[in-house]
């Protein structure tokens, strides 16, 4: 390791935080349509939130932060979040579906070894949901 490099212990997760214009709403779809778990609502009205894909956190999992946009913003989803699937990406992929959640690109094999595909959630952030070509 080379001077100025971080070491493992130095950080330990991320958990993106998204401005949002509805917080209600976005937690709603989050939770009923693309089967999060609210972790915790602070503030009434809410000022910040939290999903998980895991809620016992027995092994790593995805967290998800939503703060509101100020009044008369409009959100400027100016990147997409990459969550990585163990197992099942085609069975989530069509569960989505199922539930009415807008589809951006349907799963597709790519050269880097990896099976993909991407929805946008209510608020235009587009989510890329992955998985090694072994276990998708």
């Amino acid at each position: 390791m080379s001077a100025g490099e971080l070491t493992p212990y130095e950080l330990h997760g991320m958990q993106p935080v998204l401005a949002v214009p509805d917080m209600h709403a976005t937690l709603a779809y989050y939770r009923d349509k693309l089967g999060f778990h609210v972790d915790f609502v602070a503030g009434d009205p809410p000022v910040h939130a939290r999903v998980c894909a895991d809620p016992t956190h027995s092994a790593p999992t995805v967290h998800i932060r939503f703060e509101p946009l100020p009044s008369g913003v409009s959100a400027n989803p100016s990147v997409y979040l990459w969550l990585h699937v163990g197992a099942g990406l085609d069975r989530l992929f069509q569960t989505y579906r199922n539930r009415g959640v807008k589809v951006v690109r349907e799963p597709e094999d790519k050269p880097w070894g990896l099976r993909q595909f991407i929805i946008e959630d209510c608020n235009g952030y587009l989510l890329s949901y992955s998985a090694e070509l072994s276990a998708a």
